[in-house]
């Protein structure tokens, strides 16, 4: 159970920071799990944002809503950042399992976010060594497995198509040239449904509406919805569950 957006294009860094931090304390959406009960996700946070074509990284294990080190970001200059909070439902709070998770392959650096708990026995290539006890690191390397370093929306679709024991796979995945996110859930849907801003120089993908952007056209993603979405150009692509 997670909270996390990504961001492309020309973006108010302050203001993601500042919503992301909203939704990670429980003052942003209502859904299923803070109908009766407070639900924040305070076990770690994880930034990566573009610069000079290479991901910067960092992770922490506390609460982003108690923990200043966040403002450093509130100045960089970048078109791609990813953020997440954590709330853990496999694995201990330690930083070997705050995300994001990462991998060099073929040349590219992967970075994978993930909302939700998966109960299948996710298999992948030996070459793949977790660090940490997360099924989210699993699931990375599970969808990174026979990809060859050349990941599809084809590719996480047929992956996401076997498995049978979750809550939910949504997923962020970047190399920094593409963005994919992935709204597969099979429970709690307003909970899990991620949700999607796109307007001339901007694309956002979040697990809620941002407040500094609420007034702007958001539409629901449907479920095995998988959008991608490219760097250069912001050019956005949808695979849906109706294809083939």
């Amino acid at each position: 159970m997670c909270r996390m957006l990504f961001a492309v294009g020309n973006f108010n860094i302050d203001w993601l920071i500042q919503d992301f931090i909203l939704m990670a304390s429980d003052q942003n959406e209502q859904h299923e799990h803070n109908i009766d009960k407070e639900c924040k996700h305070g076990d770690g946070w994880g930034i990566a944002y573009l610069e000079n074509n290479e991901f910067k990284i960092f992770r922490s294990t506390r609460a982003v809503y108690e923990d200043d080190r966040i403002d450093q970001f509130k100045k960089i200059k970048s078109n791609l950042v990813v953020l997440h909070a954590r709330k853990a439902s496999k694995g201990n709070v330690e930083i070997q399992n705050v995300h994001p998770f990462e991998y060099q392959l073929n040349g590219n650096q992967y970075l994978l976010f993930h909302n939700g708990t998966i109960r299948d026995k996710l298999n992948f290539d030996y070459q793949f060594h977790p660090l940490g006890t997360t099924d989210s690191e699993r699931l990375f390397y599970y969808l990174l497995t026979n990809s060859n370093g050349q990941v599809t929306s084809d590719l996480l679709k047929s992956k996401l198509n076997r498995l049978k024991d979750f809550t939910a796979a949504n997923f962020i995945l970047s190399d920094g040239k593409t963005t994919y996110a992935g709204n597969w859930y099979s429970e709690n849907p307003n909970y899990y449904t991620l949700k999607m801003l796109e307007k001339p120089g901007l694309v956002v993908v979040a697990s809620e509406v941002l407040p500094h952007y609420k007034t702007e056209s958001w539409h629901k993603l449907g479920n095995h919805d998988i959008v991608s979405v490219r760097t250069t150009d912001l050019s956005v692509q949808i695979r849906n569950e109706n294809e083939v």
